[in-house]
């Protein structure tokens, strides 16, 4: 089965990731304060900060009493906040959504040696459709909701990115990558991507879309080793077809 991942993080993940950090960061200040005030090692002083959330411990001194109260007013911001951020996830039903997401993240960065899509369009998804017929992962990049949720349902991977840049073709494990075909719609925008992948992996296989003849050597010199026009390659087989030459997989004849 394939797996979408969102390079967007939802409201209630980030209530979640920031329970996580202030409640290192309390833990933090109750260790080091206690370590530091009652002369305890870490590991008393982590008790201590526990006992002071549970409102079980009392201050020996000034500063010890100081630490205890901000513990025990941060302890009770931290509780409601979990439960808070608890209700919300179960209200909206985000719950399996998340995990759900967490697991397909961790699945696609355990790809390797896959090869990687750049647009679902009508270029695209048949790039992707072959090479998976020829056993070979495919991760998808696409944006439109309904290309993805199709992708998803035939079994491919799929990263959600409305915008394709660095950080994204990291994401998407360029570094473990057999290839990478870039297949959007604007030339630009394919180019940056061929220069950006190049950078990020000198070796990689680049197979590219392109639609203005004059710039194939631009993509040539930015590292593309595989160019293909559509139009033309889609003028060649039909006259090939015409001429009794076709195959049957891309063309239709009675």
């Amino acid at each position: 089965m394939g797996g979408r991942v969102s390079t967007s993080i939802s409201s209630a993940p980030k209530q979640l990731s920031y329970l996580v950090l202030l409640l290192v960061v309390v833990l933090l200040v109750g260790i080091i304060g206690f370590s530091y005030s009652d002369g305890v090692t870490l590991s008393g002083a982590f008790y201590m900060t526990v006992d002071s959330f549970a409102f079980k411990h009392v201050g020996t001194n000034l500063i010890s009493q100081t630490i205890n109260t901000f513990l025990n007013v941060v302890g009770v911001i931290i509780v409601w906040f979990a439960i808070w951020t608890a209700f919300g996830l179960a209200v909206e039903g985000k719950f399996g959504e998340y995990f759900k997401e967490a697991k397909m993240k961790s699945q696609i960065s355990a790809m390797r040696g896959h090869y990687i899509v750049c647009g679902a369009g009508r270029v695209g998804k048949h790039v992707g459709y072959r090479l998976k017929q020829r056993g070979e992962q495919v991760l998808f990049l696409e944006k439109d909701q309904s290309v993805t949720n199709k992708l998803l349902s035939e079994g491919f991977h799929v990263l959600d990115a409305g915008q394709v840049d660095e950080q994204t073709l990291l994401q998407a494990g360029i570094r473990h990558a057999k290839g990478i075909v870039t297949t959007l719609g604007d030339d630009s925008k394919n180019l940056l991507l061929v220069m950006t992948a190049k950078e990020l992996v000198p070796g990689i296989k680049i197979a590219s879309r392109v639609s203005d003849l004059k710039i194939i050597n631009k993509f040539k010199r930015a590292g593309a080793s595989i160019i293909i026009i559509p139009e033309a390659v889609g003028g060649v087989k039909l006259a090939d077809a015409l001429l009794g030459n076709y195959t049957h997989d891309v063309i239709v004849s009675d």
